[in-house]
């Protein structure tokens, strides 16, 4: 909660709200009612002017999420992010078919044919290729089909800041680009050590919204000291 504080103060105006781990011995509308205490909590800290996305990470039935997804509907989230890891036209309708809150899917996906079966099903409103697990010019191809279902793309990122930097000059190229996920350090150690390798440029918005730096590439200059000093290969 003090690295959303954080975020938030340094223009950031969306945040992923984690589910909590279920008990399986919890009843269903017990765990409900503890998701959406934490979404509240998510809220309050992030400020009525900031959005939340509820991430599931693929840990829900498809029975579970659609319960939680109708029970969200009020709280008005962005999107439901991979509410389940079952992929079949079955699962994922008893989802998008009981609510009307918007669904992300994708980040362990790197097949195009997958997406376009989940947006030929109509089980997908937000695409959400990785940007570590798909190149650059592999999530440009999954853009365009999105884009022939009306779909937009909001690349999914738990990388460093280099790859930061490339999926922001990416979206800027993307007509359906949504939003682009940015992981916020944690520690201020953390962050101190991805401005370094990327010689002090640091990953930042204003008002919610990622300037791209005007300079060749990247904008960025890759400090090969950093790399040495942070490398996992270091003795």
């Amino acid at each position: 909660m003090a690295s959303l504080g954080r975020a938030a103060r340094q223009g950031f105006k969306a945040f992923t709200v984690p589910v909590p781990a279920r008990d399986p011995l919890t009843r269903t509308q017990a765990y409900v009612d503890l998701v959406l205490r934490r979404v509240e909590r998510f809220r309050s800290a992030a400020g009525a002017d900031s959005d939340l996305i509820l991430d599931a990470a693929g840990t829900l039935t498809p029975g579970d999420a659609a319960y939680i997804a109708t029970a969200m509907e009020r709280n008005h989230l962005l999107w439901f992010d991979e509410p389940t890891d079952v992929y079949t036209n079955d699962g994922l309708s008893k989802i998008t078919a009981e609510s009307v809150i918007p669904v992300g899917l994708g980040r362990k996906v790197h097949d195009i044919a997958t997406f376009q079966n989940l947006l030929r099903w109509g089980c997908i409103d937000i695409l959400r290729p990785s940007a570590g697990l798909n190149s650059t010019r592999k999530i440009r191809r999954m853009a365009a089909v999105a884009e022939t279902h009306y779909v937009a793309i909001a690349p999914y990122h738990e990388g460093g800041p280099i790859s930061t930097f490339a999926a922001i000059h990416l979206a800027a190229s993307l007509p359906n680009f949504f939003i682009q996920q940015v992981p916020f350090p944690a520690s201020e150690q953390d962050a101190a050590m991805r401005a370094e390798l990327t010689s002090g440029v640091r990953e930042s918005a204003t008002g919610g919204f990622a300037p791209l730096v005007n300079k060749p590439g990247l904008g960025i200059q890759v400090s090969e000291p950093a790399l040495d000093k942070y490398s996992e290969e270091t003795v």
